[in-house]
């Protein structure tokens, strides 16, 4: 009985946490809903995408032309916004060192971020055709860039990169939950980022993946649409509205007439 009572007083407790956090900062809900997840839900770092992640493919096979709109983003690379400039929670990740880490970005939690997409038409239009990403982005690593150890906060959701442009010489890797991952171009992996995970680029070159997160189809169905609708609720984060607009890229980086 004493045991009943004090399960009891702990799902009260949730539920009255998760009332106030609705109405103080709703996105915040997401944090208890993850630890939810960790605790009924086990998986390994690395996840097998033909299982998880069958859409892959169609960007995969596209590789090379995702790539050709990449090189022309990078034509005007300094115009690219640092990942920090862009959500200031990153700066403690990305702020470490001289070399930057700037971000792309066509999808941020579900809001897709037009103007740059118009940059990118056709990575756009295969993006759209895998309705489970939820934020998508090239991320561009400078050289001899570290990101030190962290942990995604979410588990609802699973990261994916598709290599797309991959330093020739030297260690360009990342490890996650003890696992290590050494990108090649036109190959991708899929994993899960609330392991603790860090990135090196100890090379003298630019390492540039499509990155993005999708929705978790593992789960049982009941807890499907509590996943869609807690992560929704970030779209009411006042934090979420100041990263759309610092995400743009602010110049026309389409050839100049000649």
């Amino acid at each position: 009985m004493l045991i009943l009572e004090i399960i009891g007083i702990v799902l009260l407790a949730f539920l009255v946490l998760n009332v106030i956090l609705y109405f103080v900062e709703p996105s915040l809900i997401a944090i208890t809903f993850s630890l939810v997840l960790r605790l009924f839900f086990r998986n390994p770092p690395m996840v097998d995408m033909e299982k998880h992640f069958k859409a892959h493919q169609i960007l995969k096979d596209n590789w090379k032309v995702i790539q050709e709109e990449l090189l022309e983003v990078l034509r005007d690379e300094k115009s690219i916004p640092k990942f920090h400039e862009v959500d200031k929670i990153q700066r403690f990740i990305n702020d470490g060192d001289k070399s930057p880490w700037r971000v792309f970005m066509f999808k941020a939690y579900d809001n897709w971020q037009e103007k740059n997409c118009e940059k990118a038409p056709k990575t756009t239009a295969l993006l759209k055709q895998v309705p489970e990403i939820t934020t998508a982005m090239f991320s561009i690593l400078g050289p001899q860039k570290h990101i030190p150890p962290h942990n995604g906060f979410y588990k609802g959701v699973y990261r994916y990169h598709l290599a797309l442009i991959i330093p020739k010489e030297g260690e360009c890797y990342i490890v996650n939950g003890g696992q290590r991952y050494d990108w090649k171009e036109g190959e991708d992996v899929l994993f899960d980022d609330t392991y603790k995970h860090a990135v090196w680029n100890a090379t003298d070159e630019t390492r540039v993946v499509l990155f993005c997160d999708v929705f978790r189809t593992d789960l049982p169905k009941i807890f499907q649409p509590v996943n869609r609708w807690v992560y929704g609720l970030r779209e009411k984060s006042q934090r979420l509205q100041s990263v759309l607009k610092k995400a743009e890229v602010q110049v026309d980086l389409k050839p100049q007439a000649s």
